[in-house]
């Protein structure tokens, strides 16, 4: 062990350091500067800053400043003499030589010339050197200089990087503001929601409290729907049974013919018999049925003809005089001219002259359809509809109260009808809103601009029967919407929604006197008269002269004028008792070929419209006959829908009470207790939005 260590120290480790000396000296070894280069700088390449390299720099300036000063100063030392002592300067060595010999001399002068070369040389030596030091500071400079853009860029590199950490910590920043936004919103939109919840509370707790109203207001309506109701059934009941048992007289009957037939096959002589028998019977029926007709006809009370009236109603056309009904006492046909005998003022005849003259300039033109009826259509272009739910309303809690018109007075109030007076006349208003939402599951109001309401009846098949009232309670628009979406339109007046008209004016008082110039059976039909009518065809009949413009619903009722323009049906077939809206079954069965017919008109188009008309006769107040006359109208229009399926949207009700009457008398007559069916849609919308 201790040869191997003194061979490794004596040996090995000189030859290790012989070969490791020279590298690291080559990497440590520090530059050599020529001593005949004064100015020659070393410069080494150093990591340090820019401020760090500024004293550097200033201190290298100095030192060649220093040298170049140094340099200079023989020359300044020199400055001070004239010409001629620097030339005595140059002569002196050669005086001082002139002694010397001529081989001296000449070897003083090689060697002074060989001192000048040497001088010389040692000047161009100095000149390289000086070039050279110059090269080499340009370089120094310019690598400087290069050091100095590198660490410019690497300055711009920091801070660029730096940005960039500054960027990346704002983008962190804007993701918190915006995960924080996120989250207020998300705390928003669950407050919101719990609003929105709280309101659907609050609005079901209102319709809750508006239910529990109407309810504990309808139980007393309910309790007389439900006694009526009973009525009805145990009538019903009854009229059944009657008819069980006639079915069951008929099926014995049958059985017996059956059981005769049998028995009777074969036999030529009992065969005979039999259609002997079936004759009989039907001379039975036929006899039996004649004796109720004429038992029916001998109730009804029959007028005495009059055959000047009749002549004229005939062919109206014919005469501008008031054309009256064609019976002894009968009253005007046409409702304004009663309107206009009943004026106070001058004599009757004396009016009826007038009136006369004024029918003179009249143009008669009969319109051949509902379209052509309606002025301003006729060039067939459809109409702009927009439905009756297209606005959005805000809920009711109870059904709305509305304002009344300038000039009318309420008089009476009668369960839901009032008898208000204008214009030196009574007229009876009602709500027609309880009559069609008895057989509906939901009713509800919604305001909606302009002071408008907007009612919603909802029937058990889904099907939603919409009007629009203005703020006075006129109908603007009524249409049924059902299940599938289809709307149907019974009533569409939307210009009184633009025009405020807080004063009823009679549209009628700006037309002249009507002139009928079609014949009475084709303008009245009396059922008890004309039964073997065909009531679709006449009910689908247009107007006997031309409509100037869509009217709204209370202005057909209240101007008889308007009303003149459409047909009518008097349903002289049912017969009221004096003070009595009441209906028997066996009335109702009278109106079978009514409903009939207008049931055909409605399967064509189901928003046809009819104005049921209820009258009274003279005995008795004006305002209770007015109600008692609106009674029996709306009487009419139940049992129209009750036992034959009319729409009761279809139908709309008013009472005259006595101011049209059919026998111009003022005691008990039956005839005028009537109740008169018009169609009256081409004056209550556009005919182009049914077609």
């Amino acid at each position: 062990m201790g040869k191997r260590t003194t061979l490794l120290a004596t040996v090995a480790l000189p030859i290790v350091s012989l070969v490791w000396q020279p590298v690291q000296a080559a990497m440590i070894r520090p530059p050599v500067v020529d001593s005949r280069m004064p100015n020659v700088i070393t410069v080494q390449e150093s990591d340090g800053s820019e401020e760090e390299r500024k004293p550097r720099k200033k201190k290298e300036r100095q030192e060649d400043g220093e040298q170049q000063g140094e340099r200079r100063k023989p020359n300044r030392d020199n400055a001070g003499l004239g010409d001629g002592e620097q030339r005595q300067e140059r002569r002196k060595p050669n005086r001082d030589n002139a002694g010397l010999g001529d081989g001296d001399q000449q070897q003083q002068e090689r060697q002074e010339r060989r001192k000048k070369r040497e001088s010389a040389e040692g000047d161009d030596q100095q000149q390289q050197d000086r070039q050279k030091a110059r090269e080499e500071r340009r370089k120094q400079r310019e690598a400087a200089e290069g050091d100095d853009q590198q660490q410019q860029d690497r300055q711009k590199a920091r801070e660029e990087r730096k940005k960039q950490r500054e960027a990346a910590e704002g983008d962190d920043q804007q993701q918190q503001d915006r995960q924080k936004a996120r989250e207020e919103r998300k705390k928003q939109r669950e407050a919101a929601e719990g609003d929105d919840q709280q309101q659907q509370d609050r609005q079901k707790a209102r319709e809750e409290r508006r239910k529990q109203r109407e309810a504990a207001e309808g139980d007393d309506q309910q309790q007389q729907d439900r006694q009526k109701a009973r009525e009805e059934r145990r009538k019903q009941r009854e009229a059944a049974e009657g008819d069980d048992q006639q079915q069951q007289d008929r099926q014995k009957a049958r059985e017996e013919r059956r059981k005769q037939r049998e028995a009777a096959e074969g036999d030529d002589q009992q065969q005979q018999d039999r259609q002997n028998a079936r004759e009989e019977r039907r001379k039975k029926r036929e006899a039996a049925e004649e004796q109720q007709r004429e038992e029916d006809t001998a109730e009804r009370p029959r007028r005495k003809r009059d055959e000047d009236r009749e002549r004229i109603a005939r062919d109206p056309s014919r005469t501008n005089e008031t054309i009256d009904l064609p019976f002894v006492d009968g009253a005007a046909v046409l409702d304004s001219d009663k309107d206009f005998d009943n004026r106070k003022g001058s004599a009757r005849e004396e009016r009826r002259r007038k009136r006369a003259e004024e029918r003179e300039n009249v143009k008669i033109r009969i319109p051949e359809s509902d379209r052509d009826a309606q002025v301003g259509w006729q060039d067939g272009d459809r109409v702009r509809y927009e439905s009756g739910e297209r606005e959005r309303g805000e809920r009711r809690d109870r059904r709305p109260r509305y304002e009344e018109r300038d000039g009318w007075r309420v008089e009476r109030e009668v369960d839901d009808r009032v008898v208000i007076n204008f214009n030196d006349g009574i007229i009876v208003r009602s709500d027609d809103g309880r009559r069609l939402s008895r057989r509906a599951t939901e009713t509800y109001y919604e305001d909606l601009p302009h002071g408008r309401v907007r009612e919603v009846i909802v029937r058990p098949n889904g099907d939603r029967v919409v009007t629009i009232r203005s703020r006075y309670g006129d109908v603007i628009q009524r249409s049924r919407i059902d299940r599938s979406g289809s709307e149907y339109v019974m009533f569409y007046a939307p210009e009184i929604d633009r025009d405020a008209r807080p004063t009823f004016v009679d549209p009628g008082e700006r037309l002249p006197p009507m002139r009928l110039t079609v014949p009475l059976d084709d303008y009245i039909i009396d059922t008890s008269s004309d039964d073997s009518r065909d009531y679709s065809d006449f009910l689908e009949r247009p107007p006997v002269e031309p409509v100037e413009r869509v009217y709204t619903l209370d202005e057909v009722k209240y101007s008889a004028r308007i009303r003149d323009k459409v047909r009518r049906i008097d349903l002289d077939t049912i017969t009221f008792a004096t003070g009595s809206s009441e209906i028997s079954m066996n009335q109702a069965s009278s109106l079978r070929k009514v409903a009939e017919a207008m049931n055909k008109v409605l399967d064509k188009d189901p928003g046809e419209t009819f104005l049921i008309e209820g009258h009274t006769d003279a005995v008795g107040s004006d305002e209770s006959n007015l109600v008692l006359s609106d009674e029996r109208a709306e009487a009419v229009a139940n049992v129209l829908t009750d036992v034959y399926d009319i729409p009761p949207e279809n139908l709309a009700t008013q009472g005259y009470g006595e101011r049209f009457l059919k026998i111009d008398t003022d005691g008990p007559e039956q005839l005028n207790r009537r109740v008169t069916i018009r169609r009256v849609t081409p004056l209550v919308k556009p005919v182009a939005m049914a077609e």
